[in-house]
């Protein structure tokens, strides 16, 4: 059995990923400020703010998780020094308590396919290539990874960094970019995209959850690990595959787009895999066409 701690689980990535925990074999705790949604009474619940400086830990202390998922990151989409900071300190809190006061073996947390640059790199994105991000979100980020990975490095606690590319799915907010295309076609709106031909890397949330498991459950190094597909797919592409879907066509998908030139693009970069396929053999992604249609079903 597992005792595991989870941090942003009312989140998009944490509400699926607490689903698919809830079994004999884990005991779980999980905190935020918002957990009503969680109605079983085989979950224990700790309300509380991460920014409050002053929060009482003693009840995760007493917990004592041998894992620690920590998915929590306030404010998303406001990417602003400020939040990014209050986010950086409130990680950092919360895990030194963690690390100094529990006998936690292990701490997964996630990162962002955002701190390659500030996505600026071009093409296949390899977790050991030098980053220079630019930005807020990307800096903290990074400052978040490299304090960690000395604290924990030091305490013997494997920590393992989860570079998010682009995660889809049913229940994402509707402001993210595959839930907006498919309102759009659905109600036949015109949607401006500035760089159609912008190429990203979609991995589909069951993979992710798939993947976080795995980590959970086998013994995988510590280290940077990037979670996406491996592969570009362009926003004028997802535009067609939704069109197919919802119209039975994918001819029409140009109606809903104001654009003045359809191969304008800036950013183009993807996940390289070849690190995560090292520890996890025979793992099928779901693909972009059935991941959407998934995604359409169930919204």
């Amino acid at each position: 059995m597992h005792r595991i701690l989870i941090s942003g689980a009312s989140g998009f990535i944490g509400k699926n990923l607490v689903d698919k925990l809830i079994d004999k074999n884990n005991d779980l705790m999980l905190v935020g400020r918002n957990l009503d949604m969680f109605k079983t009474n085989i979950i224990k619940k700790k309300i509380l703010d991460l920014g409050d400086v002053n929060y009482d830990c003693q009840e995760l202390i007493n917990f004592n998780p041998d894992v620690f998922i920590h998915l929590a990151w306030e404010g998303i989409p406001n990417y602003s020094e400020e939040f990014s900071k209050k986010n950086y300190l409130n990680t950092l809190r919360i895990i030194k308590n963690i690390v100094e006061f529990t006998n936690c073996k292990k701490i997964i947390s996630t990162g962002s396919c955002w701190e390659y640059n500030d996505g600026n790199i071009e093409g296949k994105c390899k977790e050991n290539i030098e980053i220079k991000p630019k930005k807020p979100f990307s800096i903290y980020k990074k400052k978040i990874l490299d304090e960690i990975s000395i604290i924990t490095k030091k305490k013997n606690i494997i920590f393992n960094w989860l570079r998010l590319f682009y995660v889809y799915g049913p229940g994402q907010k509707k402001e993210s970019i595959i839930p907006s295309l498919i309102e759009t076609i659905r109600n036949k709106k015109t949607l401006n995209i500035n760089y159609p031909a912008n190429k990203n890397d979609y991995i589909y949330v069951d993979d992710v959850i798939k993947f976080i498991k795995i980590f959970i459950n086998q013994h995988v190094p510590s280290g940077i690990y990037n979670i996406g597909s491996g592969k570009g797919i362009e926003v004028k592409n997802l535009l067609k595959i939704i069109d197919k879907e919802v119209n039975g066509t994918n001819d029409l998908y140009k109606k809903y787009l104001s654009i003045i030139d359809e191969n304008k693009r800036n950013q183009n970069f993807y996940a390289c895999t070849k690190k995560i396929e090292k520890y996890f053999k025979n793992f099928k992604l779901v693909d972009i066409e059935n991941g959407i249609r998934n995604v359409i079903k169930n919204t």
